[in-house]
């Protein structure tokens, strides 16, 4: 099966959209940063929780169980930092971005088309590193295009007129990447013909079951382990910009350069030298992050100016 980034650089990058994206669900540990009262601020920055103490972390709900996966990491920023780490309770994908926008979250694990939502929709947020998956990889990661084995589909444009799983509206490797994809192979996306999954484990196990679909998409890691045992068929695949964990520009310096030192350019021994036990979850899905700057999500930019009329969260 090919590999491939796809070259956007025609249709140009650095979009600059408002995004109106509503659904906004926060913690109970969390305050409402609408009222200066607050956020807890001194004359170097501010904090999300209400408390210099206290660091608000947020991970995007996209499988079941993700803030315990990525509790090691909340438990690194707090060795980092030397304050208590709440984690942000969100319920989809929207939460985390309006989180972001509104300064109720301090640092977030996000995908690389949420942290464009969330650039859009007005958060001053700076990636500190993009996820690396493998010893001796690049951050990045891929989109999958799946089918079910009894689906005679053996290219994208036969995903025509027929019902396409995605993971759901605001998932880059799951609809963005995979939108642009179809519209370069020459397909409509069609509402009607459209499925959510909204998880990419549930999103690949719905293609494998092939009730509801047959084809569509989810990343690498929930798809791999289903094609290797047969489940599923490879279409195609299409590298995705590294996930980003990111931070508030409006933080402290001093909390800003102790996260900047310690994860950016990070790997696995990072967490360990720092007392941090890996858990499963990421042993087998995270090396490590790569330092990127704002620069490397134009990729993003450039797919979101391209299908803003097939995805309304890429609409200004």
């Amino acid at each position: 099966m090919r590999s491939k980034l796809r070259s956007l650089a025609a249709i140009g990058a650095g979009l600059t959209l408002i995004a109106a994206l509503a659904g906004c669900s926060s913690s109970p540990d969390t305050a409402d940063p609408a009222s200066s009262d607050d956020a807890s601020s001194s004359d170097t920055g501010t904090f999300a929780s209400g408390d210099e103490s206290t660091l608000v972390f947020a991970t995007l709900p996209d499988h079941e169980g993700a803030e315990q996966d990525a509790q090691p990491i909340a438990d690194w920023i707090a060795e980092i930092t030397g304050k208590e780490v709440k984690f942000f309770e969100a319920t989809d994908y929207t939460a985390v971005v309006q989180g972001l926008a509104a300064g109720q979250i301090d640092i977030a694990q996000i995908s690389a088309f949420t942290y464009y939502q969330a650039q859009a929709a007005g958060a001053d947020i700076e990636p500190i590193g993009a996820q690396i998956t493998k010893e001796g990889a690049d951050p990045g990661y891929y989109s999958v295009a799946l089918k079910n084995p009894a689906s005679s589909a053996t290219s994208l444009a036969d995903f025509a007129d027929q019902p396409v799983c995605f993971v759901n509206p605001t998932s880059t490797s799951g609809r963005a990447i995979p939108v642009s994809q179809l519209l370069e192979a020459g397909m409509t996306v069609s509402e009607a013909n459209t499925v959510y999954g909204e998880e990419h484990d549930l999103t690949a196990a719905k293609i494998a079951e092939g009730v509801d679909c047959q084809v569509g998409f989810a990343q690498d890691v929930d798809a791999d382990p289903l094609i290797a045992s047969g489940a599923l068929e490879e279409i195609d695949r299409f590298l995705v910009p590294a996930a980003p964990i990111v931070l508030q520009a409006g933080l402290p310096q001093d909390v800003k350069d102790q996260l900047f030192d310690a994860i950016a350019d990070s790997t696995q021994s990072s967490l360990t030298d720092a007392g941090i036990e890996l858990n499963e979850f990421l042993t087998e899905n995270w090396f490590g992050f790569g330092a990127v700057d704002d620069a490397y999500y134009d990729t993003i930019r450039t797919v979101c100016e391209q299908i803003a009329d097939q995805v309304e969260a890429c609409q200004a």
